[in-house]
């Protein structure tokens, strides 16, 4: 079964948010976390470690992870991407 997460337009304060872009030709992501009322983020970071660190922020906290993708640049292989 594939993974599933959930497209949001803005960071949210009780989810692991895992913002998606196009730099160049490669895709990079950085991941947002509510400490309070702001947010920390990692700052940009390749795909594949942007994503790891969300998948292990999520599993320890217990957390949903929500996707901004406003290039629409989310892979399929990653799982599916609702809303």
């Amino acid at each position: 079964m594939a993974n599933r997460f959930r497209r949001v337009v803005a960071p949210v304060v009780t989810a692991v948010t895992l913002s998606l872009a196009r730099s160049g030709s490669d895709v990079v992501g950085e991941v947002k976390l509510a400490d309070g009322k702001t947010f920390s983020t990692t700052g940009e970071l390749p795909i594949a470690q942007a994503f790891g660190i969300a998948v292990h922020i999520a599993n320890t906290g217990g957390l949903e992870i929500v996707v901004m993708d406003p290039q629409g640049v989310w892979k399929p292989s990653w799982g599916e991407l609702e809303g």
